[in-house]
C-alpha cells in the first residue's frame, strides 16, 4: 500500500503523543514493505529524506503562502497542508489513503476540496485518526472555548470527523465521547508501540536515578486536564496523615487560560514545602527514552486524568513492568482494565478514592508490585503488539480502499438545521442556469461582466438583466445592445433598489438554479460548473458560492466558509454571488426591501438558514469582486450597520432564540461582530468610526510557535508578548 500520514507533530521540531504514534506506524508499515510518506509542518526549513526504516518524511517550513494574509494562522496552515499534499501528488502520485490528525483541524482544506469534488482528491480515502479534540479538552482547561479563533478550529476539527471517510481511534473511551458526530461505528485499534531492546538497554545502563523514598511517577505536561492539581491535592492528604513518599513530576508548563497564570508555576508555589522536604519533585521535560531510568526507580506511575485517550505515557510505564495508578477517565482504564491485577483504577467523582488507591500501591509488598508490574508488561504487549496492530490497521486500510469510490451524498455540515416543506413549488427547466444581473446605471462594467459569464465551461445557461429603472443615458444604450442576444434577456422594471432586483430576477428566471451576479463583477470559468456538480451531489446543498479576490480599488480577498450556525447569526461568511436551487431562494431566501440600505444578501442567507437551507465554499477564488469608491457597502457606518442588524434580527426570531446561548457567548467573548474579519482570525477592536486594526493576530503566531518550546525562556517571552497585546487593547 502506499500510504500518507498527515501531522502536526514529527520529531525533532515538534514532539508529543502525535509525533510518536505517526513514527511508530511509519515504521511499522514501512519494515512490512509499504510506501510510507509522512508530512509534516517544520519551523526550519522545506526537507524531504528517507529514514533507516525506509519511509520518506516530507517537511514543510510552515507560514509560507499567500493564504497566511487573509486566513487566520491555523486555518492558513492546514491550507498549506492541503497545498503541499496537492504537490506531492504531482510529484509521485496518488496515495491508495491518506491519515490525518482531528486535533488543530490541519486536514480540513484537503477534506473539503475532496467533498468540493476535487478531481485529484476524488478516489483518495481521507482516514481521520482521533487522537483528543480541542473542542473537548479546551473545556476541561478551563478555556473559553468561544474565543476565536479557537472556537474556529474547534469547529474545524468537528467537520474533519465528520467529513472523513473513516475514522480510527486508539480508546473506546474517546470513541464513545465522539461517537454522537457520526452515524457509523468508529473504528477502535490501539496505538502500536515497541522499545528496540538495544535502545532499551541503552537507556537502562544510562545513569541509574537514586530515589531515598518511595517514588509515584508522573510524566507529562502539568495541564489541568491531566489531574495534576487534583493528584497534588490527594497526595497532600497523605502527606499530612504522615504518609512518607514522593511525588515526582516531569513535564512542560502549561497556562491555566481562566486564572492568567501558569499552573507548574502554581503549584511549585502552593507545595513548596514539600519541594524543600523532597516529598515532591518538579522537573522540565526530558525525551521520551531518557524516562526510561525514571520510570524503571519509581515505585509506580501514575495517569490521573480527567480526560484521556491512549496515553502513550501508561504504555512505557506498563510496557516497563511498573504498576500503574490511574483514573477511569479514558483509555489508561482501559489499558489496565481489571483494577487489582494489572494497576490500580480510581475515579475522580468517588470521594476519597484516588488517596485509597494511592494508598494502596504505596504499602503493597516490593513482591506484589513486581507480580502487578509483570502483569501490567503482560497486558500492554498484547494490547499494542506491532504484528497484531499491522495486521489490524492493514485490514482496516484495506476495507476503507475498497469503498473508495462511495460518494457521500449528505454535505456533512458541523451543525445540521431540519429544512421545511416548500410553501409553493417554482418550475424550472431541469439543470438550466439562470444567471440573473440587478443592473442600475452600469453601463461601463456591464461589457466585462457578461463577457466573463459566457466564458463559462457551463453551457446551459441563460442570463436575465434586470434593468432597475437605469437613468443614465450611456447606460440605456449599451443595455439595448444586447436586446438581440438569445442568451440575455432584459426586464426592465421601476427603481425599487437591489433587493427587488435581485427577487424579480429569480422570479423570471426559467432555470432550475439561479445564480446572483452583480454588473461590475465578474466569475472564473469554471465557477458554475463546478457549483452545479456539487448541487447535483448533495441532497441537503442549497447553494454554492467562492472565495473572493477584490479588484481594481484593492487586491485582497475575502475567504468564505461552510454555512456555520450559529456563526452567520452574528457575522456574514460569503458574497451575494452563489448558485442556488431556485425553489430554495423564492421560498426561503428572497431578499426583504426592509434592509433598504445593504446587507440584504446576509438578511437571505440568515432566512434560509432558519429553514433549513444550507451553503458551501470552494475555497479558491472563483468569484471577482470590483472595489468602487461609490459602492453601497462604501457607506455603511456603525449605526447603520447595528440597524440592519436589528431589522435582520426582527425577521428571524425562531433561528435567534434557538440559539441564543452560542450567539451571546460568541458576542460577550469577541465583542461586537462588524469588527470581525473571519472566523479564523483573532478579535479586531475598532480605532475609528471606520478603521479596523488586527490587534493581536502576528502576537497569536509568535504564541503558537513559542508553544512548542517549553521552558523559561519561551515563558518570559510568552508574558511579555501577553503584556504588549494589553498595552495596545487598552
Amino acid at each position: 500500500m502506499k500510504i500518507w500520514f498527515l501531522t502536526g507533530e514529527f520529531a525533532p521540531d515538534f514532539g508529543g503523543g502525535i509525533g510518536t504514534y505517526v513514527e511508530n506506524c511509519a515504521k511499522m508499515f514501512a519494515e512490512a514493505g509499504d510506501d510510507v510518506t509522512v508530512i509534516v509542518r517544520s519551523l526550519k526549513g522545506d526537507k524531504e529524506e528517507k529514514t533507516k526504516e525506509g519511509y520518506r518524511v516530507v517537511r514543510f517550513k510552515q507560514g509560507e503562502g499567500e493564504y497566511y494574509t487573509y486566513l487566520g494562522y491555523d486555518n492558513a496552515l492546514a491550507y498549506q497542508y492541503y497545498d503541499v499534499v496537492m504537490k506531492l501528488i504531482d510529484k509521485y502520485g496518488k496515495p491508495d489513503v491518506i491519515e490525518m490528525q482531528e486535533y488543530n483541524a490541519y486536514g480540513q482544506y484537503i477534506i473539503q476540496n475532496k467533498l468540493m469534488l476535487k478531481e485529484k482528491l476524488k478516489d483518495i480515502p481521507l482516514v481521520v485518526h482521533l487522537h483528543t479534540p480541542s473542542f473537548e479538552t479546551l473545556k476541561i482547561n478551563q478555556f473559553n472555548t468561544y474565543e476565536a479563533p479557537f472556537y474556529w478550529i474547534g469547529e474545524m476539527e468537528k467537520f474533519c470527523i465528520k467529513g472523513a471517510d473513516a475514522l480510527l481511534c486508539p480508546s473506546q473511551f474517546l470513541a464513545d465521547k465522539l461517537q454522537y458526530l457520526v452515524e457509523d461505528k468508529i473504528k477502535v485499534i490501539n496505538l502500536p508501540f515497541d522499545i528496540p531492546q538495544e535502545e532499551l538497554e541503552k537507556y537502562q545502563k544510562m545513569n541509574p536515578v537514586q530515589n531515598d523514598k518511595k517514588t509515584l511517577l508522573y510524566f507529562g505536561r502539568t495541564e489541568y486536564r491531566k489531574g495534576v492539581v487534583q493528584m497534588l491535592k490527594g497526595a497532600e492528604k497523605l502527606w499530612k496523615k504522615g504518609l512518607d513518599f514522593k511525588v515526582k513530576i516531569i513535564g512542560g508548563d502549561t497556562k491555566l487560560e481562566s486564572k492568567g497564570t501558569f499552573i507548574g508555576e502554581d503549584l511549585k508555589k502552593k507545595y513548596a514545602k514539600y519541594i524543600e522536604s523532597g516529598n515532591l519533585e518538579m522537573l522540565a521535560p526530558i525525551p521520551h527514552l531518557e524516562l526510561i531510568p525514571h520510570i524503571l526507580s519509581a515505585t509506580a506511575v501514575t495517569v490521573p486524568s480527567l480526560y484521556e485517550n491512549f496515553p502513550n505515557t501508561c504504555i512505557y510505564g506498563m510496557w516497563l513492568g511498573k504498576p500503574m495508578l490511574v483514573s477511569k477517565s479514558g483509555g489508561q482504564a482501559e489499558m489496565v482494565q481489571e483494577s487489582g491485577k494489572n494497576g490500580l483504577i480510581f475515579d475522580w467523582d468517588k470521594e476519597g478514592d484516588f488517596e485509597q488507591k494511592l494508598e494502596k500501591i504505596l504499602t503493597m509488598t516490593d513482591e506484589e508490585r513486581k507480580t502487578m508490574g509483570d502483569n501490567a508488561k503482560t497486558r500492554i504487549n498484547e494490547l499494542c503488539n506491532m504484528e497484531t496492530n499491522l495486521k489490524l490497521r492493514r485490514d482496516f486500510f484495506q476495507q476503507v480502499i475498497q469503498n473508495k469510490n462511495k460518494q457521500k451524498t449528505t454535505f456533512p455540515f458541523v451543525e445540521e438545521v431540519p429544512k421545511d416543506n416548500y410553501v409553493h413549488t417554482y418550475e424550472g427547466e431541469k439543470d438550466l442556469l439562470s444567471v440573473v444581473i440587478p443592473y442600475y446605471n452600469l453601463g461601463s462594467t456591464l461589457p466585462e461582466t457578461i463577457e466573463s459569464i459566457k466564458q463559462t465551461e457551463y453551457r446551459n445557461y441563460e442570463i436575465v438583466i434586470v434593468n432597475d429603472g437605469s437613468t443614465d443615458e450611456e447606460s440605456i444604450a449599451i443595455l439595448k445592445k444586447y436586446e438581440s442576444d438569445p442568451k440575455i434577456r432584459i426586464v426592465n422594471i421601476e427603481n425599487k433598489g437591489l433587493a427587488n432586483a435581485r427577487n424579480v430576477g429569480a422570479k423570471e428566471a426559467k432555470g432550475e438554479f439561479v445564480a446572483f451576479i452583480d454588473a461590475d463583477d465578474k466569475i472564473d470559468k469554471t465557477f458554475y460548473r463546478r457549483a452545479i456538480d456539487i448541487l447535483h451531489q448533495y441532497d441537503n446543498v442549497s447553494y454554492v458560492y467562492s472565495w473572493v479576490q477584490y479588484f481594481e480599488g484593492n487586491e485582497a480577498v475575502w475567504p468564505t466558509f461552510n454555512i456555520h450556525i450559529p456563526y452567520l447569526l452574528c457575522a456574514n461568511m460569503l458574497a451575494a454571488y452563489s448558485v442556488i436551487r431556485k425553489n430554495d431562494f423564492l421560498n426561503f431566501g428572497q431578499n426583504r426591501i426592509e434592509m433598504e440600505y445593504g446587507m440584504e444578501d446576509y438578511d437571505g442567507w440568515v432566512s434560509l438558514a432558519e429553514h433549513g437551507c444550507l451553503g458551501v465554499s470552494i475555497p479558491e477564488k472563483l468569484n471577482l469582486y470590483r472595489v468602487r469608491k461609490d459602492s453601497m457597502s462604501r457607506q455603511f457606518n456603525k449605526k447603520m450597520r447595528i440597524y440592519l442588524y436589528q431589522t435582520s434580527r426582527n425577521g428571524h426570531e425562531r433561528i435567534f432564540e434557538k440559539y441564543a446561548k452560542e450567539i451571546y457567548m460568541l458576542l460577550l467573548t469577541n465583542g461586537q461582530p462588524f469588527y470581525w474579519n473571519n472566523p479564523t482570525t483573532q478579535v479586531y477592536l475598532p480605532t475609528t468610526e471606520n478603521t479596523v486594526i488586527q490587534v493581536d493576530d502576528r502576537i497569536y503566531r509568535l504564541e503558537r510557535i513559542l508553544n512548542t518550546f517549553p521552558g523559561k525562556v519561551a515563558r518570559k517571552i510568552y508574558r511579555g508578548l501577553r503584556k504588549v497585546k494589553h498595552a495596545i487593547k487598552k
